[in-house]
């Protein structure tokens, strides 16, 4: 297919805007707005809360007035005070994987014990995902195409699969590596990004980020001047679950093909990418020890995306 073929046919997989809104997606009411405004999605922990006095918050039926240090632990379910240097062993008790219903029976399938039963995993914090408001003021979009001339909304340049790896801080979720692929699995960005707050835990397990790779990661600022580098507001980004990603990197964008939107399971749930690349693609990823791999994420990401392209443009006979 010529580069104006694919970039017709991949457009037909942008999730419209009005779909991404209403799964979490950051969005910018005018362009003139100083702060994003979002829909809290049920997909989702991710929320951001108020700076400064007490907010409300629901616990078995009864409401509780918490300072604005208060969170929620993703992992445990426990409240706590994220500015708390004070650390105690086993504070936090939690299963690290989903559980799974298998034949009517649920179960972690991290240790394989029937739903609910106490946390396999213990570790000396607490660790959350409700940044304070303020970090709104960080968030940015794109920027236009500066001319009809602009090489970033080139067809040929206009699809990138991207991923972001995450660490806890003190502030939550931060990103700590970003990927940008292009579709022919070029790797265009492949950085860390050094994070903000306190760090808390850096999920090694699963985001494969270790300290050394921060020592000399860009700042998020840095990020977004590389980024827009290679993207404008023309280009479409690829990914899975992008709505938090985008987060994590304050930015904000409305032209992507998320395959957590696009491939549901049958009762309607979303899927994780690597169930959905062993039933698209018939092979396992994110199963190397040391956590995942960013630049791996998001050429699967394009691949299964190219999966679901050939099938738009086959012939009907």
């Amino acid at each position: 297919m010529s580069p104006q073929e694919v970039h017709d046919v991949y457009s037909q997989l942008v999730i419209p805007e009005d779909i991404l809104k209403e799964n979490g997606y950051l969005y910018f009411e005018e362009e003139q707005s100083k702060r994003p405004k979002y829909k809290k999605d049920k997909w989702s922990v991710f929320s951001f809360m108020p700076d400064n006095g007490s907010f409300l918050f629901l616990k078995t039926n009864s409401l509780l007035i918490l300072s604005d240090s208060t969170r929620k632990c993703t992992r445990c379910s426990r409240l706590f005070n994220r500015k708390s240097t004070f650390f105690s062993p086993n504070v936090c008790r939690f299963h690290p994987l989903k559980t799974e219903n298998k034949n009517g029976v649920i179960y972690h399938s991290c240790c394989l014990k029937r739903f609910p039963s106490i946390g396999c995993q213990t570790h000396p914090s607490h660790v959350h995902q409700q940044p304070s408001e303020s970090a709104l003021d960080q968030f940015v979009q794109a920027p236009k195409p500066v001319s009809t001339r602009d090489f970033r909304s080139n067809k040929v340049n206009l699809v990138f699969g991207l991923d972001v790896e995450m660490i806890h801080t003190e502030n939550g979720l931060e990103a700590a590596r970003i990927s940008l692929v292009d579709v022919n699995r070029r790797v265009m960005i492949d950085e860390y990004i050094k994070p903000e707050g306190k760090i808390v835990h850096l999920n090694t397990e699963f985001s494969g980020i270790k300290s050394f790779h921060l020592e000399k990661a860009k700042s998020l600022e840095q990020i977004h001047n590389l980024l827009f580098q290679f993207m404008n507001r023309s280009s479409v980004l690829v990914g899975h679950g992008l709505s938090n990603d985008l987060k994590v990197l304050r930015l904000v964008h409305l032209n992507v093909i998320d395959t957590a939107l696009l491939i549901r399971s049958e009762n309607g749930n979303m899927q994780s990418l690597k169930t959905i690349a062993k039933s698209y693609l018939n092979e396992n990823i994110q199963w190397k020890e040391g956590g995942h791999d960013s630049v791996e994420d998001s050429i699967t990401c394009l691949r299964i995306v190219e999966k679901l392209i050939h099938v738009l443009i086959q012939p009907i006979y």
